[in-house]
């Protein structure tokens, strides 16, 4: 250990000391001070942003939308948050008064684009079945929104025939459970489905290198009938019956 030098005597060592400590003092308070006039400042600018009138909410950018008409998106979004200024919209209120007003949509994403502009970015939802009626074919979503009608059914889409009849709300609400708990790759494999009531579905399936007529039965296990009738329809099978998939019937 370095033994500590002696003590001095008749000068002014403590009188150094004490001018040490003031001035350490003195910076330390110097930066309080300014560490306090800045956070002052800041609250300033965050309470003039608030509510001033130059930032109130001008232009509203919306993209991502086939289904829906995104200027009236954006027109709706700007009659109820166009008097704010920016700061005091809230993105999370604006994705849920989006997804409520306009339930084609799936999913909003907002966020801010500029001091007086938001972005949102719109998924729609998936149609898993069309309809065809008198206007076109109308689509719906595996929870049986109603997605509009289009000219021409979308490719790779099963489109339900009802024969003779159009299938009421039953057989329809059937068919979009049994599309519904099916995989992608499984849904676009059916290419049309046929129901004359909810208890008697039935389809032409096609793996890409055959086709089957495939008698499906009622909504339930809609994976495996589907999986099993592909499988079958490989080995050749053209006529198949899966209304009882662990018992499969084929031609």
């Amino acid at each position: 250990m370095v033994p500590l030098p002696p003590a001095r005597s008749g000068d002014n060592s403590t009188a150094d000391l004490t001018g040490v400590i003031r001035a350490r003092r003195l910076k330390t308070w110097r930066r309080r001070l300014i560490a306090i006039g800045i956070v002052s400042a800041l609250i300033a600018l965050v309470a003039v942003a608030w509510f001033s009138p130059l930032l109130t909410l001008k232009k509203v950018q919306v993209s991502g939308s086939e289904l829906i008409d995104t200027d009236t998106v954006s027109e709706f979004v700007l009659e109820r948050q166009g008097d704010r200024p920016l700061p005091q919209v809230r993105p999370g209120a604006v994705e849920d008064s989006v997804l409520g007003e306009f339930p084609k949509a799936e999913a909003a994403s907002v966020h801010y684009a500029g001091p007086r502009a938001l972005k949102i970015d719109i998924t729609d939802r998936t149609p898993v079945i069309a309809i065809e009626d008198d206007s076109g074919f109308r689509l719906y979503d595996s929870e049986a929104v109603d997605l509009g009608t289009v000219d021409t059914a979308p490719k790779k889409l099963t489109v339900l025939n009802g024969g003779a009849h159009q299938p009421d709300r039953e057989t329809v609400a059937a068919v979009i459970r049994f599309m519904g708990d099916l995989r992608p790759e499984l849904r676009r494999q059916l290419v049309t489905i046929e129901a004359e009531d909810a208890m008697s579905l039935k389809g032409r399936l096609d793996t890409g290198k055959q086709t089957a007529t495939v008698v499906f039965g009622d909504s339930s296990d809609s994976s495996l009938k589907v999986r099993t009738a592909a499988q079958l329809a490989a080995e050749g099978r053209t006529e198949i019956d899966v209304s009882v998939p662990s018992v499969p019937v084929t031609d």
